[in-house]
């Protein structure tokens, strides 16, 4: 099995800092989230096999089912299993294979599933939320709260009707939502893991946080903190926008990609029909980059 895989210590650790977040998702959801946790991370595996199987010496990166991971923390618990397998195999595909690997992608491998599962899909990514369990022991000792429990998201509550959640509650994650975006205290602690490791560079979360709170301030003229903690923000700006393959190597143009992401999330959620704008955020800025980071070395030969 060790011959199977790529020594990654650094993808070991953003998996080990899912771990709290994925027990607080089956803690809110019930053990179905684990479900569709396997087998988004299943489908990446084997779709990334099948591509190293044509090389001669054929390993699969542990990169893989962060990617993998990170697909089925995005989507919603009622999420049928197929759509997690199918969004995951598209990311690693078309995200990541076919431009040649692990280290050769241009966009995140994990927000190229989720996107394709939400325009693909749009039933069930903006229609149904489910309500979190409630006092303990919660989802622990449940498969799923029942479909006809449901309610809307906090943002999509404030999209349309104007009405903010409670701080605490978006806080905790006692809200619906994604599996794993929803608690702000435990992506927060996640982060701040991921930096101390040295496993994410912490210039793009602040550059995101920064472009988001002037943004709001711009576009919304209220208090960015609940628009920061609805959605699927924190938990796109600490385990996506971080991807050291997709990133910009640039000092400075890390500052400028960081920044960015955090304005077109705003701008996408207040000027289109989508409650949620990080992910086309995202992509928007890793195909943008490469053009900045080049701008930003090119020097005109001298006559």
């Amino acid at each position: 099995m060790k011959k199977l895989f790529l020594k990654q210590v650094m993808m070991n650790r953003v998996l080990y800092a899912l771990i709290p977040i994925s027990l607080m998702a089956v803690y809110l959801y019930g053990f179905r989230v684990l479900g569709v946790i396997a087998v988004s991370n299943l489908a990446a595996f084997l779709t990334e096999y099948l591509f190293a199987r044509q090389k001669k010496v054929p390993k699969v990166s542990m990169a893989v089912f962060v990617t993998g991971s990170l697909v089925a923390l995005t989507l919603p618990p009622t999420i049928p299993f197929w759509i997690a397998a199918v969004g995951s195999a598209f990311g690693v595909m078309f995200g990541k294979m076919v431009f040649g690997g692990f280290g050769m992608n241009v966009f995140n491998p994990a927000i190229v599933g989720r996107t394709f599962i939400y325009i693909s899909f749009p039933k069930y990514m903006t229609v149904q939320w489910l309500k979190p369990f409630e006092g303990f022991p919660g989802g622990f000792l449940h498969w799923m709260q029942p479909d006809n429990i449901t309610a809307a998201s906090p943002i999509i509550t404030f999209r349309d009707t104007g009405v903010m959640e409670s701080f605490t509650k978006i806080s905790l994650g006692t809200i619906p939502g994604c599996i794993g975006e929803t608690s702000a205290v435990l992506i927060l602690a996640a982060a701040i893991y991921l930096i101390v490791t040295k496993t994410a560079k912490w210039q793009p979360m602040v550059g995101c946080l920064i472009g988001f709170a002037v943004s709001t301030l711009i576009f919304y003229g209220k208090s960015p903190l609940f628009f920061m903690l609805s959605g699927g923000f924190m938990f796109g700006t600490v385990f996506m926008v971080t991807d050291p393959v997709s990133m910009p190597k640039n000092k400075k143009a890390i500052w400028i990609y960081g920044i960015l992401v955090g304005f077109l999330t705003v701008f996408i959620r207040r000027f289109s029909l989508f409650a949620e704008g990080f992910m086309f955020a995202l992509l928007l800025a890793n195909v943008t980059m490469p053009i900045v980071e080049y701008a930003m070395s090119y020097k005109p030969k001298k006559k």
